[in-house]
């Protein structure tokens, strides 16, 4: 994973790294941080189709973060990550809220203010 410590701190040095390696980093910040994580993983399925399954509307953040009574919503999007519809209708219905965030690797410094 594209990461290294920095003066004590989680470093991602590659801007142009994938999703899955971003948000592994977000991860390893936030649990030295002391807050729970959820993150919910699609599989393959046989017909090679990609699936999560839930139940509900699709589009929910990628992260979920719980700590000392707060709550925090995260989408985790590469540097030229899009939207989906669907995220975007979550993110619309979420809108004015504390604590939703849409993060790209080069938010590195307002991700470890929020998680501070």
């Amino acid at each position: 994973m594209p990461t290294k410590t920095v003066r004590g701190r989680v470093a991602l040095v590659d801007a142009t790294m994938q999703e899955s390696e971003f948000l592994a980093a977000v991860i390893k910040l936030a649990h030295g941080r002391g807050w729970l994580c959820a993150h919910f993983r699609p599989a393959v399925l046989r017909s090679g189709k990609w699936a999560t399954h839930m139940a509900g509307d699709p589009g929910f953040p990628d992260l979920v973060f719980a700590r000392g009574g707060r709550i925090i919503l995260a989408e985790l999007k590469s540097a030229g990550g899009r939207l989906s519809a669907a995220q975007q209708r979550w993110l619309d219905a979420m809108a004015g809220q504390p604590g939703v965030f849409v993060w790209r690797p080069a938010d590195l410094d307002a991700i470890e203010r929020v998680l501070e």
